[in-house]
């Protein structure tokens, strides 16, 4: 089982083990997650505290204090609403020093980079189309969960052939060898009436661009249409 890491969220180490810990485990007390990570009981207290302080974690019994971690689709709900409000924010501060009505290409490099981006973009667009392969995904499950809980028009092709089960609806799947075609390289995409993000798939990390601009919004456009079609 992997290990959830919690750090790029505001969690720190310790409270990103110990979460997992409590997911293993079930309801445990600071001395059980203590023992469990090896860590001094005051430290495992600290960070179960921290974890009940961020919403991840609850307390279930007073004497002694016992902890059981939030449901993790919770918490990603969660994760996902504080990120863009978060992005929200940022968007606001950039655009007051941006010249009216330019359009910005912002190239990025890195699954971080291009899930943070992805989250701001696609979160509460109107309407949202991906193409991509599953791994992509449903990495961005917590996007496509946030869209489908608001009813947001959400279109979702799935490059080569998907997991028996996906906790969201496909709108279809789409031949690897279609999109290499096209493009030219394997890529995952995503386009809103506003805006496109589209990454080169095939570097040792996604790299690629994130635009406002009509014409590669348009072009991008036209380009998932004759894939789909």
């Amino acid at each position: 089982m992997q290990t959830p890491d919690l750090t790029s969220f505001g969690y720190t180490p310790t409270e990103s083990l110990a979460y997992s810990a409590l997911l293993r485990a079930g309801p445990s007390s600071g001395y059980a997650i203590a023992k469990r990570l090896s860590i001094a009981r005051a430290n495992a207290y600290q960070a179960l505290n921290g974890l009940v302080a961020k919403e991840a974690a609850v307390v279930v019994d007073a004497s002694p204090r016992v902890f059981r971690a939030v449901a993790p689709g919770a918490l990603l709900a969660r994760i996902t609403r504080e990120q863009a409000a978060r992005l929200d924010r940022l968007e606001e501060a950039i655009a007051e020093i941006r010249s009216d009505g330019e359009a910005a290409i912002v190239p990025f490099r890195g699954s971080a980079e291009f899930e943070a981006l992805a989250l701001r973009t696609a979160v509460r667009a109107n309407e949202v189309t991906f193409l991509g392969p599953p791994e992509l995904l449903l990495s961005l499950a917590p996007i496509w969960r946030a869209r489908a809980a608001n009813n947001r028009a959400t279109t979702l092709y799935a490059v080569g052939a998907p997991p028996d089960t996906v906790p969201f609806v496909l709108s279809a799947t789409v031949e690897v060898n279609t999109v290499v075609n096209r493009f030219g390289v394997p890529i995952g995409a995503i386009l809103t009436n506003e805006a496109g993000i589209i990454a080169q798939l095939d570097l040792a990390e996604p790299a690629g661009l994130w635009f406002s601009d009509p014409i590669l919004t348009g072009t991008l456009r036209a380009a998932l249409t004759a894939i789909a079609s």
